[in-house]
């Protein structure tokens, strides 16, 4: 049993980790604001779990629970994820997640029994290119205030990990799907207006492709980072699938989810100005660390999504 914090463990990934790791006999804490995160998507009934409701941008609440937790371990993935909103709120996203992941450092680097961080960031960090993104390899260019945020992160993880001589794992994730989704993706999005008795779906862009992965693989990769037996104080992984898909492909596979197919009404007031047409990951240095690697298809993933947003407005 290892005494386990998650930062933003109410919300869409992080419950989907809680649920591994009080299945494997972890204690755990998690520190959540709930401001995306929802309380029902922790156990209601478990005495491993503990929970602190506050905000990563309060230095104090994340000393406390940090340093009196004493934990040997912590997921770290609260932040603003969604990228229109980061646009809308820049000055918000920047104090949530650069202020917010240092406050978390600060008070990591006084906790003793700590020996690691995982951090969530984003193949959203990578520069637009052609080819598999490598984490090796592959050039860092943030095109929006959201990677800036993340691959900022990064930098601070290094630092936090060469100076205090532990160890941060950098999980730079890809497009998640599934249940529990907390903000308004393009999945969420699709399936709202078809719960909503939509029959023809107004969408932005078309075209782009992405590397999409099932939000019960993600978390259950971020688990299996964190048992990476390494003398690197730093290190950067991949985290989604290597196939690709772009968003008529995504509305198909949705189609066959809802049992129907889907009409797209391109919408120009949807439209993004800048979008990379290409977003796949390369998982082969994330399998050789881990030896582990997805399970479930993004068709799976998308039922998923759909079952789950169908039966909550049943509820």
């Amino acid at each position: 049993m290892q005494k386990i914090i998650v930062t933003g463990g109410a919300g869409f990934i992080g419950s989907h980790l809680v649920d591994l790791l009080l299945a494997d006999g972890h204690k755990v804490l998690v520190m959540d604001n709930f401001s995306y995160g929802k309380k029902q998507f922790l156990p209601a009934d478990n005495n491993l779990l503990m929970v602190a409701e506050g905000d990563i941008t309060d230095r104090d609440f994340v000393h406390e629970n940090i340093t009196s937790f004493e934990a040997e371990l912590i997921f770290h993935l609260a932040a603003l994820h969604h990228i229109p909103t980061c646009e809308n709120k820049p000055d918000e996203a920047l104090k949530i997640n650069i202020e917010g992941t240092q406050h978390v450092l600060n008070a990591a680097a006084t906790c003793t029994s700590l020996k690691k961080i995982v951090f969530a960031s984003s193949g959203a960090v990578y520069d637009i290119v052609d080819t598999p993104l490598l984490e090796d390899q592959t050039p860092t260019i943030p095109y929006d205030i959201y990677s800036v945020s993340k691959l900022s992160g990064e930098y601070l993880m290094r630092l936090w990990a060469n100076k205090y001589k532990k160890q941060a794992v950098v999980a730079r994730i890809f497009n998640t799907i599934g249940g529990r989704e907390t903000n308004a993706h393009l999945v969420p999005e699709i399936v709202d207006q078809l719960l909503g008795g939509k029959s023809a779906i107004e969408l932005g862009n078309l075209e782009p492709k992405r590397s999409y992965i099932d939000a019960r693989d993600t978390s259950a990769g971020l688990y299996a980072l964190s048992t990476i037996a390494s003398d690197k104080p730093f290190d950067v992984f991949n985290m989604g699938r290597e196939d690709e898909y772009n968003v008529k492909e995504i509305v198909q596979m949705l189609g066959i989810a809802q049992g129907k197919p889907i009409d797209i009404i391109q919408s120009a007031a949807r439209m993004r100005k800048v979008d990379r047409l290409k977003q796949q990951a390369s998982m082969q240095k994330t399998k050789a660390a881990t030896g582990w690697e997805p399970k479930f298809s993004v068709q799976e993933g998308l039922e998923y999504a759909f079952a789950f947003d169908q039966e909550k407005r049943t509820r």
